[in-house]
């Protein structure tokens, strides 16, 4: 049971202990109007800088160390995106000529960037390198490169598009600033790990690269195309 004698007792020793708590923060004595004011800016400044460090702290510890089962990706894969990856089945794919091919992925990319709402779609750009990474996005140009040395597997193919399409909408997302996944995202992005090559082969911090959320999120976001090829 609570006595209100207590409790009053109680609510006094509060009430000296917030003023105890606040005491140094009050301003002095004899201060001007202006110097008031001066005085609770500043105050109100740090309060709003130490709640952005916060803010900021959990951002990090959210982007690090991150792994596919821990996400839940809101994409449905459609029937008009299931009858364009049915032109990247291996037989289909082996009897297209590489025109075909080119017209296919861009059909794909076009029809994901709009599913996603992309503002604009990435142009598709194709180069031939031995030994280099499957794709890439690059935010500057808009611009999805893929590496035609692996356009042998038109599955890893729809796995890299899907991928670097998905970079596309983070950059996106990141620049509209509105949601806790956008914060994310930019979080990420600033502090963005990316592999060293080492000269005998593999990759330095390789699984920093591989487990920050932005690339957790992309691999997440292109298993829902794995899942129905």
């Amino acid at each position: 049971m609570i006595k209100f004698g207590e409790q009053v007792d109680t609510c006094k020793k509060s009430n000296t202990d917030l003023s105890e708590k606040y005491k140094s923060i009050k301003p002095t004595e004899n201060m001007s109007d202006s110097e008031v004011d001066d005085f609770w800016s500043n105050e109100f400044a740090k309060e709003k800088e130490d709640t952005e460090l916060d803010v900021y702290d959990k951002l990090l510890s959210e982007i690090f160390n991150r792994s596919e089962d821990e996400l839940t990706i809101d994409f449905n894969v459609d029937e008009v995106l299931q009858g364009i990856l049915h032109k990247f089945s291996l037989e289909n794919w082996q009897e297209m000529k590489d025109a075909d091919k080119l017209s296919a992925i861009k059909e794909l990319a076009q029809a994901v960037g709009e599913k996603l709402g992309l503002d604009k779609i990435p142009k598709i750009e194709i180069f031939d390198g031995e030994n280099e990474p499957y794709g890439n996005f690059d935010p500057l140009l808009n611009v999805v490169n893929l590496n035609k040395q692996y356009f042998d597997d038109p599955k890893e193919l729809v796995n890299t598009l899907t991928h670097e399409l998905r970079h596309a909408y983070q950059n996106m997302r990141a620049e509209f600033f509105e949601t806790w996944e956008d914060a994310l995202f930019k979080c990420n992005f600033d502090n963005y790990i990316s592999p060293v090559p080492l000269p005998g082969g593999g990759y330095l911090f390789f699984m920093d690269y591989q487990d920050q959320y932005v690339e957790v999120d992309a691999r997440a976001f292109a298993n829902k195309f794995m899942e129905v090829m």
